[in-house]
C-alpha cells in the first residue's frame, strides 16, 4: 500500500460529524461538498432544530435520509423549473462549483442510501451517467410543461384543428417559438423545445455533474428503470411492512387501518409516510417494523424512529377516519417525533 492510499484508509477511518440546520440544509450541504476530497471522509450528520437545540437522533441512516430528502426537496423549489419534472436553471450565484458539489451529492446519496432525485427529468442523468438520452424527449417535455399547457400540446399531436389557436400560440410564445404551429410541423416543433428545455439549457449543469458522477456511472445501465423503482406506491410499502406475529383484536383493527390508508393515499402521502417512517421521501427498500402503543388523550400520536425504521401506532382509536386524521395531522405537520434515544 502507498503513502496516498495509506493516507486515505486513516481518512476513511476518522468520523466526521457535520452539523446542519434544519431551514438551511440546501446551503448547507452545498458547501460542504464543495470540498473536493469530501468524499474520503467518514461523515455523519446532526440537525439542529428551529429552537436551537439539536434533534434527538443517531445518524444509523435515518438522519442521512432525511438530509437528503429536505435537501432535494428545497432543491427542486429553489433551483429548478417545470412541474411534475424538473430542469436546474441558471443561477446567477451558483458558478462550476456549486454545481460540482450538487453532483457530489447525487453521488453521496446514492453510495450511501440508493437515493436518487428522482424529479429531475430523466435525461439530465442519462446524460451525465451515460452520455446519450434513452427517455423519450416529448414525453418527458410533457410533464415538465404545466398541466393546462400538456392538455393542448397533447391535443395539437391528436387533432390540430380543434385546439384553440389563440391559446397555442401564447403557449408557442412562453416557450420562445419562433415558427408558426401547423398541424404539419408540430411534432418537429415539440421535438426541438423539448430538446431546448431538457437539453441544451441545462447543459452547463450536466457538464459539472459528468465527472462527479463517474464513480457509480457502472452502477446504471436504464435511469428510468430506477426512477421506477424508487417511486413509492402503496403496494410497495404494504409489502414493506413487518407486523407482530401475534395479535389481539385491536392491534388487527390498526393493521386494517394502516392497509387501508396506505391504499387510499396520493403518491405525496406515501412519500410523507416514508420519509416519517425510513427518513427517505423515496422507496430505497427499506423494511418498517410496526409496533404497538397504549397513548392515550393528548399523548397519542404515531411516533417513528427513522434509523431502524421503527413505527409505534397507538391502539385506542376507535375508527378509521379518526386514524386518517390523526396520520394526516402528523404526517402534513412535519413536526415529528422520530430517533429518539
Amino acid at each position: 500500500m502507498d503513502i496516498g492510499q495509506e493516507q486515505a484508509r486513516q481518512r476513511e477511518g476518522l468520523k466526521k460529524i457535520v452539523v446542519l440546520h434544519r431551514g438551511q440544509i440546501l446551503k448547507e450541504l452545498i458547501q460542504v461538498f464543495s470540498e473536493e476530497r469530501i468524499m474520503e471522509d467518514n461523515l455523519y450528520f446532526q440537525v439542529i432544530l428551529p429552537d436551537g437545540m439539536l434533534e434527538k437522533a443517531v445518524d444509523d441512516g435515518g438522519v442521512l435520509r432525511d438530509v437528503l430528502s429536505e435537501f432535494w426537496n428545497d432543491f427542486y423549489e429553489q433551483c429548478t423549473l417545470g412541474n411534475v419534472f424538473k430542469v436546474p436553471y441558471l443561477r446567477h450565484d451558483f458558478r462550476e462549483q456549486e454545481w460540482e458539489s450538487v453532483g457530489r451529492i447525487i453521488t453521496f446519496g446514492w453510495k450511501k442510501e440508493k437515493y436518487l432525485p428522482v424529479k429531475l427529468a430523466p435525461m439530465l442523468l442519462e446524460q451525465a451517467l451515460l452520455g446519450f438520452v434513452e427517455s423519450d424527449i416529448v414525453s418527458i417535455f410533457f410533464k415538465y410543461v404545466s398541466e393546462s399547457e400538456r392538455v393542448i400540446l397533447e391535443s395539437c399531436r391528436l387533432h390540430f384543428e380543434d385546439v384553440d389557436q389563440e391559446e397555442l400560440l401564447e403557449i408557442m410564445d412562453i416557450h420562445n417559438c419562433r415558427r408558426l404551429p401547423t398541424a404539419d410541423n408540430i411534432e418537429q416543433i415539440l421535438k426541438e423545445l423539448a430538446h431546448q428545455k431538457l437539453i441544451q439549457e441545462p447543459s452547463f449543469v450536466i457538464k459539472h455533474w459528468k465527472k462527479m458522477l463517474r464513480p457509480i456511472r457502472s452502477e446504471f445501465k436504464g435511469i428510468s428503470a430506477i426512477y421506477e423503482e424508487l417511486q413509492p406506491t402503496s403496494q410497495k410499502i404494504m409489502r414493506s411492512i413487518i407486523y407482530p406475529s401475534t395479535q389481539n383484536a385491536k392491534e388487527k383493527q390498526i393493521v386494517k387501518y394502516v392497509s387501508t390508508y396506505l391504499r387510499e393515499s396520493d403518491t405525496q402521502h406515501l412519500s410523507f409516510f416514508l420519509r416519517f417512517c425510513t427518513g427517505s421521501d423515496l422507496f430505497t427498500g427499506k423494511s418498517i417494523t410496526v409496533t404497538f402503543s397504549q397513548l392515550q388523550g393528548f399523548q397519542r400520536r404515531p411516533v417513528a424512529h427513522t434509523c431502524g425504521c421503527f413505527l409505534e401506532l397507538p391502539v385506542s382509536y376507535d375508527s378509521y377516519p379518526e386514524f386518517r386524521h390523526e396520520m394526516n395531522k402528523v404526517l402534513e405537520s412535519s413536526v415529528w417525533v422520530m430517533d429518539i434515544i
